[in-house]
């Protein structure tokens, strides 16, 4: 499970720009691969042909409950032709997984507050599409004390960091969850790094204030989360 390491080193050569969505790209990427590699339900819905991805999908467009979604998983359209072996980019038919990504970079106070609308409209959006859909979301927290952003000419101090982010990660555990596909997220996932947009390196957080091994917002659990619910509620369809 090596995508928070290489997404930070994804950061540390090319950067990060609020406004692109090259970066949100390499984690849907990274974050794939980890998944197939991990999850055998995945992996053989994936190498059998029976599911597809897509990135930047929109879900319920021209309505006034779209969303648009960093990342969907679903079966394939019937007129697709799907490469055997591996997962294949492709339009689902039906959304069976859908992960968004939240970043909060600079200005966490606010941002942070946002990031939980969103999160909090997202499950009940997609479950009341279909309740059988697995929800997920993706968090990645800067905990840098300076950052750079490309749209201003300074560089922003972060005051008290580590605390706003112990206190970033608090208030999203407090997000409803679910195991049954009713309301709340399937799986949710923090990741804390160290970028400033600047020269300096950039390192992936893994002691205290970020999520620990065996906690509900570690990575690790959110691969298995993500795991579980699709198996459960798609073992059926992909055995």
């Amino acid at each position: 499970m090596s995508a928070p390491q290489r997404f930070v080193e994804y950061l540390q050569e090319r950067g990060y720009h609020p406004r692109s969505s090259a970066h949100g790209n390499k984690l849907n990427e990274l974050l794939l691969k980890d998944l197939f590699d991990s999850c055998e339900s995945f992996r053989s819905a994936a190498k059998s042909g029976k599911i597809v991805y897509k990135a930047n999908y929109s879900v319920g467009k021209g309505s006034p409950t779209s969303w648009n979604l960093d990342l969907v998983v679903g079966p394939p359209a019937n007129s697709q032709k799907i490469l055997i072996g591996e997962l294949s980019e492709g339009e689902p038919s039906e959304i069976w997984i859908g992960i968004d990504q939240k970043t909060v970079m600079t200005e966490h106070g606010k941002a942070r507050r946002n990031r939980q609308r969103d999160l909090d409209a997202l499950h009940d959006t997609l479950h009341r599409k279909n309740p059988k859909t697995v929800v997920g979301a993706l968090m990645v927290l800067n905990i840098a004390d300076r950052f750079q952003s490309p749209l201003r000419q300074s560089v922003t101090t972060h005051k008290n960091i580590e605390r706003l982010v112990r206190e970033t990660i608090e208030l999203y555990k407090g997000l409803p969850r679910s195991s049954k596909g009713s309301a709340g997220l399937d799986a949710l996932g923090v990741m804390v790094v160290s970028h400033t947009n600047l020269k300096d390196q950039s390192t992936l957080v893994v002691d205290d204030p970020a999520p620990q091994l065996g906690d509900s917002l570690h990575y690790r659990t959110f691969l298995e989360d993500l795991c579980r619910a699709f198996r459960t509620r798609f073992s059926v369809t992909v055995t």
